[in-house]
C-alpha cells in the first residue's frame, strides 16, 4: 500500500499486516453503521533480527544498535510477546538447552539429498 510516508509501499512485515487487519476490522464495523472510515496510518515501532549466536541488530525509530546487547533485547522482547507463561517457560528452556549444547537443528531447514531421493524412488517403484 503506497502512501505519502511510504511511496514505495509499506515494509513487508507481520506488524504492518496485523495493523492493517485491525484497521480493516474497525472499518468494516464503521461501514455497517454507515459511519466514515478511518485511513490506515502505520507507525513504525522498529525492526530487529538475529544474525547468529550473540549477534543481532535492533533498529528503533530513536536509536540503532547491534551485537550482544541487541541479541539480549531480541530474546527478551520475543519472550515477552509470547502470551502464556507456560509457553514462555517452554521456549526459554528450549533456547537455554540449544544455547548450552550449541544445538542449531531448530534453525536448520534440512532437504533430502540426491541419494535419499533416489532411494525413495526405488522404494516406491516396488
Amino acid at each position: 500500500m503506497e502512501t505519502s510516508e511510504f511511496p514505495k509501499g509499506h515494509p513487508q512485515l507481520a506488524n504492518v499486516a496485523i495493523n492493517q487487519a485491525k484497521n480493516l476490522a474497525h472499518n468494516l464495523e464503521l461501514l455497517a453503521k454507515n459511519k466514515p472510515l478511518h485511513t490506515f496510518k502505520y507507525k513504525n515501532p522498529g525492526t530487529m533480527a538475529t544474525v547468529g549466536k550473540h549477534k543481532a541488530v535492533v533498529d528503533l525509530p530513536f536509536m540503532s544498535f547491534q551485537g550482544r546487547l541487541a541479541w539480549f533485547t531480541w530474546m527478551f522482547l520475543h519472550l515477552m510477546l509470547i502470551l502464556s507463561v507456560k509457553n514462555k517457560l517452554t521456549i526459554f528452556i528450549n533456547w537455554a538447552i540449544s544455547y548450552f549444547t550449541n544445538d542449531t537443528t531448530l534453525r536448520l531447514i534440512l532437504l533430502p539429498n540426491r541419494k535419499q531421493i533416489e532411494l525413495g524412488k526405488e522404494n516406491n517403484s516396488d
